[in-house]
C-alpha cells in the first residue's frame, strides 16, 4: 500500500524532527538559522561583485561561500540520512532545490563564474512560510498554478496569435521605417559607422555591407567576404533603410514585442508619420490583450476550480475518509491510493508535520498516513501535534458553533 523505506533509529528521528518539524521549537530554530545563513551566503555573492571591493575582502567573500556551501551540504546529506526514503526525497520539489542550490560552489572549480549561479539559492527562502505558519499561502499559490496549466491549451493558442501579431507587425514596421532609401537623403538621419547598406550588383541583385568609416568625399564599406571598398556617397547603387534601428525584419519584429507587451525599452522607435501611428496602434492593443485576456482566462479556472473542488467532497474509496489536501495522492486515514487529483481549497488545519519517508510536508493535523507515500505517520508525532495546535482546533470548532449559531 505505501511506498515506505527502511526503519528509522532513534537518532535519525530526533535529527528528522529537528530538521523537518517546523512547528516544534527546536525545529522552528534551526530553519531560522537555516534562512539566515541562505540571506547571508546570497549577500555575500552579491557583495563581491561590487568594483569597489578590494581582493582581501573579495577572498574573505569566497571563504565565507565555501562555508555556507559546505553547510548546506551537510544540511542536504542529513536531509537524505533522516528519512526512510532518500530517492523520494531527492526527487521532491525542496530535494531539487536543494541539491541545485550547492552545485555551482563545486561547478565553478571547473567552470570560472558558475559561482554566481548561487543566486538560485534564494529559493531556498520559501521555507520561510513553514517556519511563520503560511502554508495556506503556498497552496493558494498552488492552485493557482494548477489553474495555469488547466489553461494551457487556451494560453498556447493566445500566444500563437499573439506570435503572429507581432509577426505581421514587425513586417508592417520594416516597410515603412526600414524602406531603402539614397544615402545622402536629407530626410533620413545622419549616417554612422556600423550602419548597413545596401550595395547594387549585376542584374539587380544586392548585397548587404556595413560602413567602418566615413569621409567628406568617400566610404568605406566592409563587404560580407571580408574584404573592404571605398565608394563615393553619391554613388546611385548604394542605398540604406531610412530608419537604420529597423534595419531588418528581425529587428522589427524585436519592436514589435517589446511595444505590445508594453514595457517599451526605447532603443528602437519609428521616426515617419505612419510609423508612429502603427506604434500607438500596437501599444493600445497590448493594454487591450494582455491585460484583459490572461487576467480573464486564470480568473475564470480559478472561478470554476473554486466552484467544484470542495475537499469536504474528496473521499477515500477505501475508508470513506474526506477532507483531503487537493494534490495529495494517498488517504491520510489508511493510506489507500486516490483517484486522479481533483482541485481544492487547502483544509485550514494542514500543518508543517513531515512525511519521516519521503520528506512530503504539509499534512493535516489529524493524518494518519502520509499524502504523497502512502506511509504510516508517526503516532507520537500526531499527539504532539495535537498539543501545539490544541489552541487552533479549539479556536476553529469555536468558530464553526458560530457560523453554525449565526445561520440558525
Amino acid at each position: 500500500m505505501s511506498e515506505g523505506g527502511n526503519s528509522q533509529s532513534d537518532l535519525q528521528r530526533r535529527v528528522h524532527e529537528v530538521i523537518f518539524e517546523a512547528d516544534t521549537p527546536a525545529g522552528k530554530t534551526f530553519d531560522v538559522f537555516l534562512i539566515i545563513c541562505i540571506l547571508l551566503s546570497v549577500a555575500a555573492v552579491v557583495v563581491d561583485t561590487v568594483p569597489s571591493i578590494t581582493p582581501s575582502q573579495s577572498n574573505l567573500l569566497h571563504k565565507a561561500e565555501w562555508g555556507f556551501t559546505i553547510f548546506f551540504t551537510v544540511e542536504y546529506l542529513l536531509r537524505l540520512w533522516c528519512v526512510k526514503s532518500p530517492k523520494m526525497y531527492a526527487t521532491s520539489f525542496f530535494g531539487v532545490i536543494d541539491v541545485v542550490a550547492i552545485l555551482p560552489t563545486y561547478l565553478a572549480l571547473l567552470f570560472p563564474g558558475a559561482e554566481y549561479m548561487l543566486m538560485i539559492r534564494f529559493l531556498r527562502v520559501l521555507r520561510v512560510f513553514r517556519v511563520l505558519g503560511m502554508n495556506s499561502y503556498v497552496q493558494g499559490s498552488t492552485m493557482i498554478w494548477r489553474s495555469l496549466v488547466r489553461s494551457r491549451a487556451k494560453i498556447v493558442v493566445f500566444l500563437t496569435a499573439i506570435l503572429i501579431l507581432v509577426t505581421i507587425f514587425g513586417a508592417a514596421m520594416y516597410t515603412i521605417e526600414g524602406r531603402l532609401v539614397k544615402i545622402n537623403d536629407p530626410a533620413a538621419p545622419a549616417l554612422i559607422v556600423g550602419q548597413r547598406v545596401d550595395l547594387e550588383r549585376e542584374k539587380g541583385t544586392r548585397i548587404k555591407a556595413r560602413v567602418t568609416a566615413i569621409e567628406e568625399t568617400s566610404l568605406t564599406l566592409r563587404l560580407p567576404d571580408g574584404s573592404s571598398k571605398t565608394m563615393a556617397p553619391d554613388d546611385p547603387t548604394l542605398t540604406r533603410p531610412f530608419n537604420y534601428k529597423f534595419e531588418s525584419i528581425p529587428k522589427s519584429v524585436y519592436w514589435a514585442i517589446v511595444t505590445l507587451t508594453t514595457v517599451g525599452y526605447g532603443d528602437i522607435k519609428p521616426i515617419t508619420p505612419f510609423g508612429q501611428g502603427l506604434a500607438a496602434l500596437v501599444m493600445i492593443m497590448g493594454y487591450s490583450i494582455l491585460g484583459l485576456c490572461i487576467g480573464v482566462i486564470v480568473a475564470t479556472e480559478i472561478a470554476d476550480g473554486s466552484k467544484t473542488g470542495d475537499p469536504d467532497n474528496r473521499e477515500c474509496e477505501d475508508c470513506g475518509a474526506s477532507g483531503h489536501k487537493f494534490d495529495a495522492r494517498r488517504c491520510y486515514v489508511c493510506g489507500h491510493s486516490l483517484m486522479s487529483v481533483k482541485d481544492s481549497t487547502p483544509h485550514t488545519l494542514n500543518t508543517t508535520r513531515s512525511c519521516t519517508n519521503c520528506g512530503a510536508e504539509g499534512h493535516r493535523l489529524d493524518a494518519q498516513h502520509c499524502h504523497k507515500c502512502g506511509d504510516s505517520l508517526d503516532e507520537a508525532g500526531v499527539d504532539a501535534y495535537k498539543q501545539l495546535f490544541e489552541m487552533d482546533v479549539e479556536t476553529e470548532e469555536h468558530e464553526k458553533e458560530e457560523e453554525a449559531n449565526g445561520d440558525t
